[in-house]
């Protein structure tokens, strides 16, 4: 009997990456106050790379506070509150 395998749950979540362009460029600097790679092109001209980070989001970013509070939790209920007079 003929068996199918099904194709695993994240292939229907991946996405293309976005376009890229070629810079070229012959080396590269760090930048000693801020901390990041400056290129520069045969010609000791610096080349600019654009605006881009490590971190891209496909989707909106959600709470996953289990109260659902959110970054503003609620206040404890009366339940909650002990004074320290109490017993354990």
């Amino acid at each position: 009997m003929p068996t199918s395998t099904a194709a695993p749950w994240g292939v229907n979540r991946l996405a293309l990456y976005p376009s890229i362009t070629d810079v070229p460029y012959t080396r590269t600097e760090l930048d000693a106050e801020t901390q990041t790679t400056l290129y520069f092109d045969a010609g000791n001209n610096r080349v600019e790379m654009g605006e881009h980070g490590s971190s891209t989001a496909t989707a909106n970013q959600t709470s996953t506070s289990s109260d659902g509070g959110g970054p503003n939790p609620p206040p404890p209920a009366d339940s909650d509150l002990t004074s320290d007079s109490d017993s354990d």
